[in-house]
């Protein structure tokens, strides 16, 4: 693994190490800034990656570092759905449904996070565009198990 792979995975481990304490400490308002960060951050390695597959730029061995990072963060989205996190606490796209049928979020949650792994894996694997897009669509389409139902536009 290289140094700059270290290096992202590092920073998210600091991230999700810090996350638990923040939330029980912080209450609503402060978790939903948090999992607005967050969410921010995993669509702008969704967006490089997209860059690349598209061929607007010619980064290669970045996607691997990408594709790490979102796996990683994936792993901490249950985290960022405390009870008293959503539009009650303040301005949020997160409907109540998501506490309402957890088990269905948290399912749906666990589909991100396998496209994610499997994405990863292919990433480390090949630059090829094709193939890379391939996976990044079921990333995507995991994406939107979440967002289409527990997501307000």
């Amino acid at each position: 693994m290289s140094k700059s792979n270290l290096f992202v995975l590092a920073l998210i481990g600091l991230a999700v190490a810090s996350v638990t304490p923040a939330l029980a400490a912080g209450g609503g308002a402060e978790a939903i800034k948090y999992r607005q960060s967050v969410m921010k951050a995993i669509g702008g390695h969704m967006g490089a990656i997209a860059a690349y597959v598209k061929g607007e730029v010619d980064h290669a061995a970045h996607v691997p570092v990408h594709a790490d990072a979102l796996r990683e963060a994936s792993r901490t989205v249950l985290d960022l759905f405390p009870k008293g996190s959503g539009p009650e606490a303040g301005e949020t796209r997160a409907l109540p449904k998501i506490w309402e049928d957890w088990s269905g979020f948290e399912a749906a949650v666990r589909d991100v996070e396998a496209a994610t792994a499997k994405f990863a894996e292919v990433a480390a694997g090949t630059a090829d565009r094709k193939a890379l897009g391939a996976a990044l669509g079921a990333v995507g389409k995991s994406c939107g198990g979440c967002h289409t139902p527990y997501r307000s536009k």
